[in-house]
């Protein structure tokens, strides 16, 4: 028990040092797009985000030593949602020293290259994202449900719903693409 509190108390202890270097920005709106795995919404005030920092610490306070795996992911997601406000505040503030080229990552290049296709084909990925993200809440939902402690049900709560947004985002695309298609056809 003595390591994880140790580590608690180094990540309060960065938290809190976060917090009272960025205390100016408690009140103020913070323009930035965040991971939806970090952050649940974009463009609120750093009070927002501090929260959900604190809450991601009291997830971390609030596992046993024997969780390893669970520790490891929180502790990551912490420093992660850290360096992600850091960054967007130091960016808001001016206070970027170089200016640095834009890398697409990843995703961007994957979301780029879904968007250059043609409508129906577009309609069909779109359409197996659904049934995709539709399969990992069903999976999630199954594995709540047969949680054995409140900290693992509250963990898949939380995945749920950072999916089902993401779910109805893909379902308005479809209906969009839908009604471009039929309007296109007419």
């Amino acid at each position: 028990m003595k390591n994880l509190t140790a580590l608690i108390e180094q990540l309060q202890a960065k938290v809190q040092q976060l917090t009272l270097q960025f205390a100016a920005f408690s009140d103020k709106k913070i323009y930035a797009k965040f991971d939806r795995t970090l952050f649940s919404e974009d463009f609120e005030s750093g009070q927002f985000y501090f929260d959900q920092i604190q809450h991601t610490l009291a997830q971390i306070a609030g596992l046993k030593e024997t969780e390893i795996p669970q520790i490891q992911f929180f502790s990551e997601k912490l420093l992660a949602q850290c360096t992600a406000l850091s960054d967007a505040i130091n960016q808001h503030n001016g206070r970027k020293t170089a200016p640095t080229a834009k890398i697409p990552s990843q995703r961007e290049k994957l979301k780029h290259e879904l968007n250059q296709l043609p409508p129906r084909e577009r309609l069909v990925r779109y359409y197996e994202a659904l049934q995709a993200l539709n399969e990992k809440i069903n999976e999630l939902e199954d594995k709540r449900n047969t949680a054995h402690n409140e900290q693992q049900k509250a963990g898949y709560q939380h995945q749920i719903d950072i999916t089902l947004p993401r779910r109805k985002r893909c379902l308005e695309a479809i209906e969009v693409l839908e009604e471009y298609l039929s309007f296109k056809e007419n």
